[in-house]
Formats: structure tokens, C-alpha cells, sequence
């Protein structure tokens, strides 16, 4: 870590990535959350929080980004849900087996660097039946995209701090032993394609 990582990065996501139109899936898939208390993987500057239903009492946020933490805590909160922020790494939950009932990632599975190891923490510690939201961006469905992608996803990975613009979402999660019962691809508006394709769904364990 290092100070692009840990100051640059963190503003430059709290502003990027909390826009109108990124913000629409986030209002999208959070809104179906039903349990009580989330933990949620990459909880990053706590952009998602404003978007939980009322029903949700408790957040548990995983992020391994200190910077990311430092820019969350300089928001003035104002939030009626109990925030629980860990730092920690995503690849190694501190959960015993079946232990949770709702888990939600959003813009979160890209950056992850050993992410099938995180998926099968993901799965571990949910609960049989319990449901992981997601929204993510990932391979594109036309060739010609993918194939750009792959050509620009080392340049990707340099300057966004790790973000991979290749990886197949829908194949990750159904191979960590996830069935997935909700999906909607669609490419985001007015973005580049290689990066604007998206994967939002619900899986459960």
C-alpha cells in the first residue's frame, strides 16, 4: 500500500463512483435485500449505505483498504443502521461456517486478487439459503469487446488499483457453488463498453 493506493484511490472512487447513473444499480439491487443485518465485501468509502431498504438494522463491511475506511469515516453520518467496519481482507472472513444470512458486493469482485479463494470464504460463511446480492462489472457478451478488454485489462489493473475489466462474474459465482436465481446483464449507459458491462443478480447457497 502506498500513497496512491491509500489517498488516491479512495477519492477518486468516493467521487467517481457515486454518480446518478452507476448509482441506479446500487438503488436496483440493494432494494431487494429482505434480511436484518449484511455484510458486505468491499464495503469501500460506505457509498451503498445510503441506498439500504429500512428493514436492514445492521451492516458488517470488509474492506482492506485503510484509505478507503479513512474517507468513510469523514462523512457525516446520519444513518439509522448499526456500521460495523472491519478491516480486512476479503479473501479470509472472520465468520465461523453458516453463520450469515445475507452478503451483498457491488463494483467489489474485480479488484479482489485471489478471487475464487474469496467466493468460497463468501460461500462458508452463509448460511444454507442465504442469499449474496450482487452487482459487478466484468466480461462483456461480444467478442470483440472481450477481446479488448483483455488487451487493456494490465493497463486496468496499474492505474484503477487492481481492477480487472475481464473476469466473467456469472461463471465465478456459480463456480464457488453458488446457484444463481436472478440475473440482469446489461451494458451501462454512456459508458465504454469495456468497462460498462454489467452483471447484477441474487445467488443463494
Amino acid at each position: 500500500m502506498g500513497f496512491y493506493t491509500d489517498v488516491i484511490i479512495p477519492i477518486f472512487y468516493d467521487t467517481s463512483m457515486d454518480s446518478s447513473k452507476i448509482n441506479e444499480g446500487r438503488k436496483s439491487i440493494l432494494n431487494k435485500i429482505t434480511e436484518e443485518e449484511i455484510l458486505e465485501i468491499g464495503f469501500g468509502t460506505g457509498i451503498n449505505v445510503k441506498f439500504y431498504p429500512g428493514n436492514v438494522k445492521k451492516i458488517i463491511g470488509i474492506e482492506i483498504n485503510k484509505g478507503m475506511l479513512k474517507q468513510f469515516n469523514k462523512k457525516k453520518q446520519n444513518s439509522k443502521i448499526e456500521i460495523q467496519c472491519l478491516h480486512q481482507d476479503g479473501e479470509e472472513l472472520p465468520f465461523p461456517d453458516n453463520s450469515i444470512s445475507g452478503v451483498t458486493s457491488t463494483y467489489t469482485l474485480c479488484t479482489i486478487r485471489n478471487i475464487d479463494t474469496a467466493l468460497s470464504e463468501i460461500y462458508r460463511v452463509m448460511k444454507p439459503g442465504g442469499k449474496y446480492y450482487f452487482l459487478e462489472h466484468g466480461l462483456a457478451d461480444k467478442p470483440k469487446i472481450q477481446k479488448w478488454q483483455h488487451r487493456l485489462n494490465p493497463i486496468q489493473k496499474i492505474w484503477a488499483g487492481g481492477c480487472n475489466l475481464n473476469r466473467d462474474i456469472k461463471s465465478l459465482i456459480t463456480n464457488a457453488g453458488f446457484k444463481i436465481t436472478e440475473l440482469n446483464n446489461y451494458y451501462m449507459e454512456r459508458d465504454p463498453k469495456i468497462v460498462g458491462y454489467m452483471y447484477e443478480g441474487i445467488a443463494t447457497k
